[in-house]
């Protein structure tokens, strides 16, 4: 029976859980009677509480920053206001800016023509669109400082200062000015700028220059001299460069007695056009300005008569330009015009007319004889001729002057 009941709790042994008969051991020395419990499974049971204490402190430092993020977000996103280019932004508002010679006098305009106030005309100024609550001082140009004002201080734009006159400035917007040096050896290099002191040279320093200044003052001297010598020289050429106690003209071409003073020509005109044709009489008035309707007028008295229209033509021109220098003009003119042969020709039988009578004291008069052999007609009948147009002449005279 005992060993029945015994044979039968063997079983019940054997079914005790493995965790728990492996949960404990024999220790040595016990008598096979005394276990302990295993170390190992308490540690491992710390770690996961540790583990999870520290899983559960991440997902609240996680939640919490997230919330702060979102939170900066909401403020930042509420503070950018996109404002225009005439605004500024203040807080969560936009606010325009005052124009140039204006400040704002509230602490937000909207309207600037009530909210932005004017700068002091003459003391103060702002010179850009602002924001600002108070306008910049004006610049004061103190003549003690060797300034003067350039250009007048605004309510939009600052004063302008400069250098009085003999005071410079080496610097930018400089608010001083110096005296410009003044040089003791009197050689000045350069002369004193608004920018720039006198720079001072010494005396010997300026001798090389004088000398140089010199030399090209004489070449130039030299020079004047030259060309007034050539152009007398070419004058007298072209005219007459003798004394009249030579008694002789050196001409390119002939030599004739002088004539130096001025000689009436009135009672030589009829020798003189007879070595004319008529239109070179004409070019010869109309280079002396005589007017068209007299030169018509002087033709249409004398129809068909050439000799005698030359005459009335060469007398208007006479008439208005006086004996005084004529027969230089004459002889000028002609040889301006071209008409060198026929000057040559009226110079020598002007002179030897003139001096012919000088010497006989005779009245006569050579030159028109001459002519009118050649012309086929008598100085008789021109001068009968020219009598008769007197009349005539005198009111077309008056009529130019």
């Amino acid at each position: 029976m005992g060993g029945a009941a015994g044979h039968g709790r063997a079983p019940a042994a054997r079914a005790v859980p493995q965790e728990r008969a492996t949960s404990r051991r024999r220790v040595p020395g016990s008598g096979g009677m005394g276990t302990v419990r295993d170390g190992g499974g308490v540690a491992r049971g710390f770690l996961a509480l540790l583990l999870v204490a520290l899983l559960v402190i991440e997902t609240q430092c996680k939640n919490d920053t997230e919330a702060l993020i979102t939170s900066n977000r909401r403020i930042i996103s509420r503070r950018e206001v996109n404002c225009r280019e005439d605004e500024y932004s203040l807080d969560t508002q936009c606010c325009k800016k005052c124009r140039r010679g204006f400040v704002k006098n509230v602490s937000c305009p909207t309207d600037v023509t009530k909210h932005c106030a004017p700068c002091q005309k003459g003391k103060e100024f702002m010179d850009h669109p602002n924001d600002l609550d108070k306008c910049r001082r004006c610049k004061s140009c103190d003549i003690h400082f060797g300034l003067e004002f350039v250009k007048n201080c605004t309510p939009e734009e600052d004063a302008q200062c400069a250098c009085v006159k003999n005071h410079f400035c080496s610097t930018t917007g400089c608010d001083t000015c110096f005296p410009c040096t003044i040089c003791e050896s009197g050689v000045i290099e350069e002369q004193c700028t608004a920018a720039s002191d006198t720079v001072c040279g010494t005396k010997d320093s300026a001798t090389p220059g004088l000398i140089i200044a010199g030399v090209v003052l004489l070449l130039i001297l030299l020079i004047i001299a030259g060309v007034i010598f050539w152009y007398k020289r070419r004058k007298q050429k072209d005219l007459i460069i003798n004394y009249p106690g030579n008694g002789v003209y050196e001409g390119e071409h002939v030599d004739i007695p002088l004539i130096v003073e001025d000689v009436d020509l009135s009672r030589y005109i009829p020798g003189i056009v007879a070595e004319m044709t008529l239109k070179e009489v004409k070019t010869f008035v109309r280079h002396h300005n005589v007017s068209e309707p007299d030169i018509d007028q002087s033709i249409q008295d004398f129809p068909g008569d050439t000799s005698e229209q030359k005459i009335r033509l060469f007398r208007v021109w006479y008439q208005s330009h006086g004996m005084k220098g004529a027969y230089e003009t004459l002889i000028r003119s002609l040889r301006e015009l071209k008409m060198c042969a026929v000057a040559d020709k009226i110079e020598k039988k002007l002179k030897t007319a003139i001096s012919s009578s000088r010497e006989g004291g005779q009245s006569c008069n050579p030159v028109t004889e001459q002519s009118s052999q050649e012309g086929g007609n008598s100085y008789s009948e021109s001068a009968e001729l020219s009598k008769a147009s007197t009349a005539s002449l005198e009111e077309t005279l008056h009529r130019v002057t």
